[in-house]
């Protein structure tokens, strides 16, 4: 019984590690690909975009911008309330997910910031999808035998 508990609490670190590493994986590819389209649209003729650089340009300034505010504890706490509520619902993982990521660009706004125009922003949307991604990984890994 105590060996099942440790290995089961081990499981349910690594399926988490994995699970975020989906996330972060789907969240940077989003965001390479969104600020891709904005650099392209913002310089249609630089040389760096007639040569295809745009992407991997879109890449380094999404992600120096986006890691810094990366914070696991939201998508953290959704993995203790359905490890300890024994929820098995695919569902919860997923919005559970969602919700997480998408609440880290609110967490870290200035206090000045326009809050509906942050809901409105692209960040959210590639937050909340790479959320949902690393919330199914997740329920295929660990949650559903929460």
């Amino acid at each position: 019984m105590i060996v099942r508990t440790l290995f089961r609490m081990l499981w349910v670190v690594v399926a988490f590690f994995l699970a975020a590493l989906a996330a972060v994986v789907v969240l940077f590819a989003l965001g390479a690909v969104w600020a891709g389209d904005e650099i392209r649209a913002a310089a249609p003729n630089h040389p760096l975009v007639r040569h295809g650089g745009e992407a991997a340009l879109g890449f380094v300034i999404f992600a120096g911008t986006v890691a810094p505010a990366l914070n696991a504890l939201p998508a953290l706490l959704a993995l203790v309330v359905g490890e300890i509520f024994r929820i098995r619902s695919w569902m919860y993982y997923v919005l559970a997910g969602g919700a997480s990521l998408a609440a880290v660009p609110l967490l870290v706004a200035p206090a000045s910031a326009d809050l509906p125009s942050i809901l409105a922003s692209q960040y959210i949307t590639i937050f909340a999808a790479a959320g949902f991604a690393g919330g199914l990984v997740y329920w295929l890994l660990a949650g559903a035998r929460a």
